[in-house]
């Protein structure tokens, strides 16, 4: 994708912005309005809960009151203590009664109430005692002479309790509710802050400023993680980018020495005729034609093995692939001896066309580059096929060892000049090696030049 500045572009940046920030406003209501939603239902059950248990607490607290009064009213009848004398008591909010067998009101100090609390000895809540306006909690104690002894002990004080604790939590229910909305907007808003510096700054990244990276907050968490890893993803981005641009350049580089050698070639015979033959002229030009297609058909096999993955289906003997290609150099009759006595039997699992073209890129560059001999080995270590190619020419610096594998690699004009090569072999035998789940590495051999070093996981177990 490519960027361009247009002249409405402070435009289309502010629709940009208010988007985000539209999609930022929402993400901290719906945060919020979770928050919220769940704080108020988990503190409505709790004030639902507290009110119920207090409410029971207090009543449980009445009937035992009660329950002592009847007690204390029990214990002077058995004394012997005339009813009447056994009832009087101090507090208005309490109703004695002695009830005899026939549940008539023998004793009270309400002589108003003219009906009996409770005929049957227990507890019960919520008694209505006329004339008396509040309700009462009631507990009823058997006595001498099947007498019973009903206090009923009122419960004014109680409801005010309850209904204070609800107007209270009504109160500060809501603002408490509200305080944690109020503290998750802030909150979601403070950790969204560096998601907004991230994505200003992303917006500022396009193909002409790939070398920026985003601001990475402190901590260990999600947020900072997301900006490492996606400046991790802009690195590899940037360097795919540069690569790219590399290679465009090499490739219009070496693209372009053939084809002015061809309009040389031309001009030269269009200008004077009787200067250059026909079969001149087309020699020149087949060699060119063949470089040209050499590098053509080396991108085309970078580009297909970089947008397909190979199909590794099938066993192959490796060791009959480096017989043929030792044959075919051998056809050439370049006068350069190869020793192929350590080559033993080798079997992986690939694609016998790649890996017959990764054999002739580096037996074709070893060629180039011997003086006088090339040693092959091959051989099976544990889990592995190790390939071996090596030469006796003036071998390869350390410091070039991995970069001779980049596309249009050049150490030096005479190695790479004179025997026609594109700068792609060793490109295409590192990609497809790497597809078959293997390596490659070049070392110092024992002949003096460059030692490459293949390894393939091999057939087996």
């Amino acid at each position: 994708r490519t960027w361009q500045r247009l002249p409405d572009s402070r435009f289309l940046m502010t629709t940009a912005g208010t988007r985000h920030s539209k999609w930022r406003t929402r993400i901290r209501v719906r945060v919020t309005t979770a928050a919220v939603a769940v704080t108020l239902v988990g503190a409505v059950i709790g004030s639902a809960v507290f009110v119920a248990g207090l409410q029971e607490s207090l009543e449980q607290a009445l009937i035992n009151a009660g329950t002592q009064q009847a007690r204390s009213v029990d214990a002077q009848l058995r004394s012997g203590l005339e009813p009447h004398d056994a009832v009087v008591s101090a507090k208005n909010d309490l109703v004695v009664q002695i009830i005899n067998s026939d549940g008539h009101i023998v004793a009270s100090n309400h002589p108003e109430v003219a009906t009996a609390l409770k005929a049957r000895p227990g507890d019960a809540e919520g008694v209505s005692v006329r004339p008396l306006i509040d309700t009462y909690a009631v507990h009823a104690l058997p006595s001498t002479d099947d007498r019973l002894v009903v206090v009923g002990v009122s419960q004014e004080q109680q409801q005010r309790a309850v209904q204070s604790a609800a107007e209270l939590l009504a109160v500060t229910v809501p603002l408490g509710v509200g305080l944690v909305g109020v503290v998750v907007w802030l909150s979601v808003s403070r950790a969204l802050r560096p998601v907004e510096r991230m994505r200003e700054v992303a917006a500022t990244i396009t193909s002409e400023h790939l070398h920026r990276r985003l601001p990475v907050p402190p901590g260990d968490d999600e947020i900072p993680r997301l900006a490492q890893t996606l400046n991790l993803m802009l690195d590899g981005i940037d360097a795919a980018h540069q690569a790219q641009r590399r290679f465009v350049a090499d490739a219009s580089h070496e693209l372009r020495s053939p084809l002015a050698t061809l309009r040389q070639t031309a001009d030269t015979a269009q200008r004077q005729p009787t200067s250059t033959s026909i079969p001149e002229l087309s020699a020149r030009v087949m060699v060119e034609e063949q470089r040209m297609e050499a590098i053509v058909n080396a991108l085309l096999t970078l580009a297909r093995l970089e947008s397909a993955s190979v199909s590794t289906g099938q066993p192959v003997d490796l060791d009959d692939l480096v017989w043929d290609e030792v044959r075919r150099s051998r056809d050439l009759g370049s006068g350069i001896a190869i020793d192929t006595a350590a080559v033993g039997a080798g079997q992986v699992v690939g694609d016998s066309v790649l890996l017959c073209q990764m054999l002739a890129n580096l037996i074709a560059n070893v060629h180039r580059h011997a003086a006088s001999a090339i040693k092959l080995s091959l051989d099976e270590e544990a889990s592995q096929v190790v390939l071996a190619i090596e030469d006796d020419g003036s071998g390869i610096p350390v410091g070039d060892r991995d970069r001779i594998f980049d596309r249009f690699a050049r150490l030096d004009q005479a190695r790479t000049r004179d025997a026609g090569g594109s700068g792609l072999g060793l490109a295409i035998v590192k990609t497809v090696v790497e597809s078959h789940g293997g390596t490659v590495a070049v070392e110092t051999g024992a002949l003096g030049g460059g030692r490459f070093v293949v390894r393939l996981p091999r057939v087996g177990p």
